[in-house]
């Protein structure tokens, strides 16, 4: 069931990823911010899209630009160190466009891994920073390992618990290979992103048992619920205590620690709806070992994996980073799937905001 939760011919409409970078940058300028910021924030949310989470892709220029115009957020924006050491910093995201201040502080990370063999970065006052791999991916062309994560307003129960306490609290993390692909790793703590329900309801497909259930009750639903009724909550990775929920949850509390906690900016009980705040960190592999050697130790470990024998009736063994790979390699050639309603909601967007419809 889970496969019917995607974008497909029916409920989508193919565009070139060029062309939604062009319109994405065009409505963000339109709505008070900097070029450069525009490019950023164009840029993360293509990228999502070209490798296949949906959820957190170009459709979400619609929210974020609206809120930039109506004062939520402050554009333009300046991403401020508050406190910093030669390997650390904290900075406030000055309340501006997730997508900006993450990146932004990714590349402050990259920057103190190149003097100092490690940057990492916590940041407050932010919001909601689309894809949170992408920004561990920025390491990879600086021959870094990367690693991001970021906390969210309460979607998720505790393993045992009957109540919303905790965000998504999505990790990503990245290292480079050298004749095979990076290992791309972006995941939720919980047993689904919050978003992948959202799909669900608007293409109008059920969603799997297990991801969600209703409070307090506990019950399994499959009728894709609206996101902000507080009558259910979706599950911790692992689903019960069984089959490990207490993993699940105990990886979303350590993101609230290392984003919310340590940035002081609050965890996510703490947090409203939009919050977010966001932890980077990349790391210089040649203060480790040789380059080269590092990326062919990976080479070896990826092909062992993909070498292992598969269970019945499954075509072969992926390694995380493989199905948004795949992804780019269809979408960069035949388009990228907007859902049709989101396709509709962006050139109208754009209209509004009086800018040229391009897609």
């Amino acid at each position: 069931m889970a496969n019917q939760v995607k974008l497909n011919h029916s409920n989508s409409t193919r565009v070139p990823a060029d062309d939604l970078h062009i319109q994405l940058s065009l409505i963000f300028r339109a709505v008070g911010t900097t070029d450069r910021h525009a490019e950023i924030a164009a840029k993360v949310l293509v990228a999502a899209s070209v490798r296949g989470v949906d959820t957190h892709g170009v459709s979400n220029v619609v929210g974020y630009s609206k809120n930039a115009e109506d004062g939520v957020y402050t554009v333009p924006q300046q991403t401020t160190v508050i406190s910093e050491s030669e390997t650390t910093a904290l900075v406030s995201g000055g309340n501006g466009i997730g997508l900006v201040s993450a990146y932004e502080a990714m590349e402050m990370a990259i920057a103190k891994a190149k003097k100092h063999g490690l940057g990492m970065v916590s940041i407050k006052d932010g919001h909601h920073v689309g894809m949170v791999a992408y920004y561990a991916s920025m390491a990879l062309e600086h021959d870094m390992i990367g690693m991001s994560m970021t906390t969210a307003a309460p979607a998720v129960r505790p393993a045992l618990g009957a109540r919303k306490m905790l965000g998504t609290n999505p990790i990503g993390f990245a290292a480079p290979a050298g004749e095979e692909r990076d290992f791309f790793l972006d995941m939720a703590t919980s047993t689904v992103a919050s978003g992948k329900v959202g799909l669900a309801r608007r293409i109008g497909v059920p969603i799997p048992a297990g991801w969600g259930v209703s409070v307090p009750d506990g019950g399994e639903i499959t009728e894709p619920p609206d996101g902000e009724n507080d009558d259910w909550a979706l599950n911790p990775l692992g689903n019960t205590r069984e089959q490990g929920s207490h993993k699940g949850y105990g990886l979303a509390v350590m993101v609230d620690i290392l984003c919310g906690v340590l940035s002081g900016g609050g965890f996510s009980n703490q947090l409203d709806r939009g919050e977010n705040m966001s932890w980077v960190m990349a790391i210089d592999i040649a203060c480790f070992r040789d380059v080269d050697e590092f990326k062919s130790m990976m080479d070896d470990m990826i092909r062992e994996l993909h070498a292992t024998p598969t269970l019945p009736g499954v075509d072969r063994v992926l390694v995380p980073g493989d199905p948004e790979a795949d992804s780019m390699d269809d979408r960069l050639v035949n388009g990228v799937p907007v859902e049709n309603g989101q396709y509709a909601a962006i050139k109208a967007r754009a209209a509004e905001v009086g800018v040229e419809v391009v897609i």
